[in-house]
């Protein structure tokens, strides 16, 4: 956090070590579905390249990340319960000096982490954010899922779920739209970029650009982050703090999901380049729209417009 500008990850999209049709798989014994050889064949293309991607930024990026992870959990306020009567600003003020400046370096870790995100991978910056929204939002949602019942979900009332119900259906529904923009400018890419009279050769482009092993990585990210905040949200709800077993599931798969989330990004812009923009068809059709009737509007003084 030298204050160093975080350069652009630079990767051209027609310049690949390899190709997803130069990776073989073999026949194994999990393969009980058409899609899985598929899905496997994806996620070993994705790890090569990524693995010859990799640089020093990443690993910055992943230890920040860590180290709010770390700071943010192992904290002497949270292993002892801290005080049920307080809450808001006023917990704040009570709390102890060293647990307040780890919150601080946490908050700024965190903050560097999505620095460094959006300097990386400037065409999925708004989806980076979105992405952490939705982390956070997943944890907001246990929080309140936690807030009736300290053992959810077991012995769960349908009316104390409304609060982490909404808030986990709004996540889903971002994440989705986010899968979507990803699917529908992958589409467009290769209409535009491997046209070709032949419908054999375009479908061979698009199965190159294959999105089954990224949207694997894209649930697998969700599912890990939604466990993480359950079992953060069941360590401190039991304010005895006798739960160490969900602190250490929650630490676990906090950590995990920080490269997925890496993973997540990083892949529509290495298969889409940085001169992408990554969004729905719907908001391209819309923004053609506007460009139709700002043309037409914007017209001589001795023209009429209409």
């Amino acid at each position: 956090m030298d204050g160093q500008e975080v350069a652009p990850h630079e990767a051209s999209h027609d310049a690949l070590p390899l190709r997803l049709s130069d990776v073989d798989i073999k026949a194994q014994v999990i393969d009980v579905h058409p899609l899985i050889p598929d899905i496997r064949q994806d996620l070993i293309f994705q790890w090569k390249l990524l693995r010859t991607d990799w640089n020093q930024q990443f690993t910055i990026a992943v230890g920040s990340a860590i180290l709010a992870i770390l700071l943010g959990a192992l904290n002497g306020d949270i292993f002892d319960g801290g005080n049920a009567k307080i809450a808001g600003l006023e917990g704040l003020q009570v709390a102890g000096s060293t647990a307040y400046f780890q919150m601080i370096l946490s908050i700024l870790c965190w903050g560097w982490f999505l620095y460094m995100l959006i300097g990386m991978f400037p065409i999925m910056r708004t989806h980076t954010i979105t992405l952490m929204l939705i982390w956070g939002g997943f944890g907001l949602a246990h929080i309140f899922f936690h807030t009736e019942n300290k053992n959810f979900p077991f012995g769960f009332a349908l009316s104390d779920m409304m609060g982490g119900f909404l808030i986990t259906l709004v996540c889903v529904f971002f994440l989705n739209f986010f899968i979507k923009a990803v699917r529908e400018t992958r589409d467009l890419h290769v209409e535009t970029h491997h046209l070709h009279e032949d419908v054999r050769v375009m479908e061979v482009a698009m199965r190159e650009h294959s999105l089954r092993g990224w949207v694997f990585v894209c649930i697998s990210w969700t599912m890990l982050t939604m466990l993480s905040a359950w079992a953060g949200a069941h360590y401190i709800s039991e304010r005895t703090g006798a739960r160490t077993w969900a602190l250490v599931m929650h630490l676990l798969f906090a950590i995990i999901t920080v490269p997925l989330l890496i993973w997540t990004i990083w892949f529509p812009q290495r298969m889409l380049g940085t001169d992408a923009k990554v969004r729905t068809k719907a908001a391209v059709v819309a923004e053609e729209d506007l460009m139709r009737k700002a043309s037409v509007v914007d017209v001589s003084p001795d023209e009429e417009a209409w």
